[in-house]
């Protein structure tokens, strides 16, 4: 009898550590006070149904246990228990009356958790340029009553004349205290919740004054309660001069948010191809993770598709895209290694053409990244452009981060 109850004990013993180190499972509806107690049963009857409850109670917290990676199958739903992951839409009004990117947030505003309103241009001088919107104020009032966030994304003046403005104004301590400055009084112009910095072309000998004008600018506006927020360029080295200039480690120091443009792998510089193929995205995501934390990185995503031709490259929203498959009773074709699809058709003077996009399907395997890799979101160019059926696959895959 003793030699019974010592490996009754010890089985007792293993069973309570093993199911104390499990992750919860679903409460049971008695405590272990009322266990050892209950009923009128005797001392080995109870201890068989306490030692019973607690291999079931072992079992459903096995049968509880999420897989930390999902399958990269570009169909499945998403993982109970993620993170909650952040949609941030990128926002642009091309002429006054445009209104594509409002019409998108707000039939959308419950998956959205931020916007970056690209409102402003900074200059060489460190001054801030408007440029589109005719009512900013009423945007960032629809933004807050719907608990989403607005982030002025500010762009940096183009070459001119064989002048790099950017470089002139990082380059000048006192015209980066000039620039932020300006940054400053505009976001709390439109009561902004920040900003999103979006310097692009940037020479790579200004890599360590972009971090410079980042430090100082996180300096001046973290304290009074304002987000940092910045776009990079994707690579896989450091080789890549349109790049160099992104110091991905010390940029993470001073962001609060990092967006990476894993977009426009194919463009107006080139020939025809995938705009973000699947493999592409991946080494630029797993390079950028390996500098920048995860729960600071966004997966830019592509809402748009690039028409190539000997008439030259033109880049369409997805509305646009459609119109011409119906106009040329074009047949969308899908590459299976890039996860694209494409298409091709002939215009009415004879000229042919090529078209890559992104749609729904190619979206669901960019996601299955977002899960795979853990990181905090995804950053989509820009609102309006988008395949409708973006917003259902972003509430099927991603476990979207309540505002």
């Amino acid at each position: 009898m003793r030699d019974y109850k010592t490996q009754l004990s010890w089985l007792l013993v293993a069973v309570i550590v093993v199911t104390a180190m499990l992750p919860a499972a679903p409460a049971y509806a008695f405590s272990l006070q009322e266990l050892v107690g209950q009923g009128n049963e005797s001392n080995g009857q109870s201890l068989f149904g306490f030692i019973g409850v607690l291999i079931d109670n072992l079992l459903g917290k096995l049968s509880n246990i999420v897989p930390a990676v999902p399958n990269n199958t570009g169909i499945g739903k998403v993982i109970p228990n993620m993170p909650g992951k952040e949609i941030i839409g990128f926002y642009a009004e091309w002429w006054g009356k445009d209104t594509s990117s409002f019409n998108s947030l707000k039939a959308n505003v419950d998956s959205i958790g931020t916007i970056a309103p690209f409102w402003a241009t900074l200059q060489s001088d460190g001054s801030v340029t408007n440029r589109g919107g005719e009512d900013h104020a009423a945007v960032i009032e629809f933004a807050h009553k719907n608990n989403v966030s607005a982030l002025l994304l500010v762009n940096n003046a183009k070459e001119s004349n064989g002048e790099l403005p950017i470089h002139t104004l990082l380059a000048n301590p006192d015209l980066r205290t000039k620039a932020i400055a300006n940054l400053e009084a505009y976001i709390k112009q439109y009561k902004l919740d920040g900003v999103n910095i979006d310097f692009e072309m940037v020479p790579a000998g200004d890599r360590d004054n972009l971090t410079a004008f980042m430090k100082e600018l996180s300096s001046q506006l973290k304290p009074q309660g304002y987000l940092i927020t910045i776009d990079v360029f994707p690579k896989q080295d450091e080789s890549n001069d349109v790049a160099i200039a992104y110091d991905y480690a010390q940029l993470a120091r001073y962001a609060d948010k990092i967006m990476i443009m894993s977009y426009d792998n194919h463009g107006v510089w080139s020939n025809a191809g995938p705009i973000a193929g699947i493999g592409w995205v991946e080494k630029n995501l797993t390079y950028a993770l390996k500098f920048i934390p995860k729960d600071k990185l966004y997966l830019g995503i592509a809402a748009y598709g690039y028409d190539w031709s000997t008439k030259g490259v033109n880049s369409l929203e997805y509305s646009a895209l459609m119109e011409l498959v119906k106009q040329y009773n074009a047949d969308v074709k899908w590459d299976e290694s890039s996860k694209s699809p494409y298409f091709a058709y002939k215009d009415s003077d004879g000229i042919d053409h090529q078209v890559w996009f992104e749609n729904q399907e190619s979206l669901k395997y960019k996601l299955d990244l977002v899960n795979r890799y853990d990181i905090a979101g995804v950053a989509m160019w820009k609102l309006g452009e988008e395949d409708p059926g973006y917003w259902q696959v972003f509430k099927d895959k991603l476990h979207i981060k309540n505002n």
